[in-house]
């Protein structure tokens, strides 16, 4: 087939297996495998050149690992230790040892592939559980952050699972010599690990970002992922291992979460192509002449690691509920094991027919993992009534806190540390108010970090959800955007308005004309520069042609007052519709003379009404060389009198119109 048809073909195929995905709540990662099912040689035939898919997955693989190097952080994960180490390290050796029993005394395989077996079914899917946490709205509870912190283990365990495969081969290479050296070799690049993430990665880092080019940015971080990836591949060791290096080493620095922003779009890109490639393998007549082989699979998979993880939540000291419900969770087989698999098939660990058999019963895991999940509170309430005294049932209103302790909660957001962004987080600190301040200046980051709390500042691009989502947005009480791109505010406001619909939003911005976009997008409080110095000349003017200074003040501040009606979106003054297609930008200071062929001549200010107009505003009255700035309702107007009216469009025409009388 033409490679361009094969893509239109595989494109297509792929937003509709993904709509049908969301519609019927089925996870992504199930999608992409059906969707290399059906492209595969094995049925449509759509893509046949498996070397190139297979090395496109393989860089989805390393941007996979990249990432969880990236997000991986001895500090975050120190309070949480107990649940990571003991938890996970309960949950992932009794799995193995469970499954790799079973299949050797069971199923009668030699003990090397029992054992890699085990390793196959001890990993779960970390994208999938998340997920489906994420759906349910559970990631903050304790199931989740018990879940989190199994499936962290995992994902460290994969790194000496990799190591450990090749081992299992029985080739003769596992000597006491080649052990030695394969353990120097990963000393020495812990080695390069440490000295690289002190002190040679921040001061490449530094430098570029000081360049403020994101594209070099990026690029930087990829060359540094891949080329880790390629030495320690060179190293005779895996280019997965490099990965997770290199995100250790920029993981370790300030860049972190900038970095993690911009790899995340590339590694699902490649990721999902790893999921379809790893689709495309497998025969689905599998599921018919191997149908005894897979169920029995899958029926194993299921009760070992639903009961393995019940029991390392257990033993961690949680509830039935919780226990039964990580025990569901954790029963599918992760990407990773994909990863294994295919190693192991390559290095003739397992034959193609063993991989089949593997494939189709992963599939079936993951697929039947949100109706596990869904299933726990069903189960908890059978072993109640079989086991009464052994699994209470709780009260759901004693659900434990949504929310870890350390999180801040009604803080302030600060986007932009210049000059506004700092004098705003100062009048924060003077009011006792927390704050967390975002900006994309590496220097001002390290330089406010030494001078205070390090959690008060995080360097990166407030545009990528995951930046906001670090700083809290979702607990956040106000956000303050201040920065001088004014071509990036819309799309931070509309991302914070979808993160945070309860967080006030207040942006500054250049020009008057983009007020009314950014209402529209969300923000509640917009401050143009430009209103502000119109203000400022306009109240200066006043005072140097001889009006006294009070008068000139308090114009100016009508002025503000109006302004800031205009620029508000208020939920306790609903506007009419017609003002809310007035744009904001068209507000501007007019004088308008009555003469003596006026309607308004001799009529009084409550008369004329200005003031139930929304977008005009009698700020004074003129009357030969003095200054009216203190109005009163029943004031009358004269010819020769001329109004000082704040107005915007259309509607400075009908009241021009109005006092005219026609």
């Amino acid at each position: 087939m033409d490679v361009i048809l094969a893509v239109v073909c595989l494109g297509l195929l792929t937003i509709a297996l993904l709509m049908a995905g969301v519609y019927f709540r089925i996870p992504s990662v199930v999608s992409f495998l059906v969707i290399g099912i059906l492209a595969g040689p094995y049925a449509l035939s759509i893509l046949t050149d498996q070397a190139t898919i297979e090395t496109i997955g393989e860089i989805g693989v390393i941007l996979l690992l990249f990432a969880i190097g990236l997000e991986f952080s001895l500090d975050k994960l120190s309070g949480a230790w107990r649940t990571v180490v003991i938890g996970g390290f309960l949950q992932l050796t009794t799995t193995i040892v469970a499954a790799s029993g079973l299949m050797y005394f069971a199923k009668g395989l030699q003990f090397t592939e029992a054992i890699f077996f085990g390793f196959l079914v001890s990993l779960s899917s970390t994208a999938i559980v998340m997920k489906v946490l994420q759906e349910r709205g559970e990631v903050e509870t304790v199931s989740g952050r018990t879940l989190l912190g199994i499936l962290i283990f995992q994902d460290l365990a994969i790194i000496p699972m990799i190591l450990i495969t090749p081992f299992l081969v029985g080739t003769g290479g596992t000597t006491t010599n080649s052990l030695l050296f394969q353990a120097a070799k990963v000393l020495g690049i812990l080695a390069v690990l440490i000295v690289s993430a002190r002190w040679i990665v921040p001061w490449i880092l530094l430098r570029v970002t000081r360049q403020r080019n994101r594209e070099l940015f990026i690029f930087t971080v990829a060359g540094i992922c891949f080329a880790v990836a390629w030495l320690t591949n060179a190293a005779g060791l895996s280019y997965s291992l490099g990965a997770f290096a290199a995100g250790l080493i920029i993981g370790e620095s300030e860049f972190s979460l900038d970095a993690v922003s911009n790899i995340i779009p590339f590694r699902d890109v490649f990721s999902a192509i790893f999921f379809i490639s790893i689709g495309m393998l497998l025969d689905p007549s599998v599921f018919v002449t191997r149908s005894d082989i897979v169920f029995t699979l899958v029926a194993i998979i299921l009760g070992v690691k639903v009961v393995t993880g019940s029991f390392a939540a257990t033993v961690l000291g949680m509830p039935a509920r919780v226990a039964i419900f990580v025990g569901l969770a954790l029963a599918q087989i992760g990407e990773f094991s994909f990863v294994l698999a295919n190693n192991a098939l390559n290095t003739n660990l397992i034959g193609t027919g063993p991989y089949q058999t593997f494939l189709a019963s992963a599939i079936i895991t993951m697929a039947l993992t949100p109706f596990t999940m869904n299933a726990a509170p069903v189960l908890t309430g059978l072993l109640h009534r079989i086991f009464p005294d052994r699994i209470p049932i709780e009260n759901p209103e004693d659900k434990a806190d949504n929310k870890s302790p350390d999180d801040l909660r009604g803080h302030l957001i600060i986007i932009g540390y210049g000059m506004t962004g700092r004098s705003v987080a100062r009048a924060a600190e003077i009011a006792g108010i927390p704050f967390i301040a975002i900006d994309l200046d590496p220097d001002v980051v390290r330089m406010e970090r030494k001078a205070g709390p390090v959690n008060h500042f995080i360097y990166g691009d407030a545009t990528h959800e995951e930046i906001l989502l670090h700083a809290g947005i979702g607990q956040a009480r106000a956000l303050v955007i201040a920065i001088p791109e004014h071509n990036v505010v819309p799309g931070i406001v509309h991302l914070a308005r979808d993160l945070a619909p309860g967080c006030y939003i207040i942006v500054r911005t250049q020009h008057v004309t983009e007020v009314q976009h950014l209402l529209d997008l969300g923000a509640d409080e917009v401050i143009p520069e430009e209103f502000g110095t119109s203000v400022q000349a306009f109240s200066t003017v006043l005072g140097k042609y001889a009006l006294p200074e009070h008068d000139a003040a308090l114009l100016a501040d009508k002025i503000r007052a109006n302004g800031n009606r205009m620029f508000t979106r208020s939920s306790h003054s609903p506007a009419r519709a017609d003002d809310m297609r007035e744009p904001a930008g068209e507000l501007n200071i007019h004088n308008l003379c009555i003469t003596d062929r006026s309607w308004a001549e001799g009529r009084t200010l409550h008369e004329l009404d200005a003031e139930g107009t929304r977008n005009v505003r009698i700020l004074a009255v003129r009357r030969g060389t003095s200054m009216i700035t203190t109005l009163q309702p029943d004031m009358k107007l004269g010819t020769g009198d001329c109004l000082v009216i704040h107005a915007t469009g259309k509607n400075l025409e009908k009241f021009r119109s109005r006092v005219a009388g026609h």
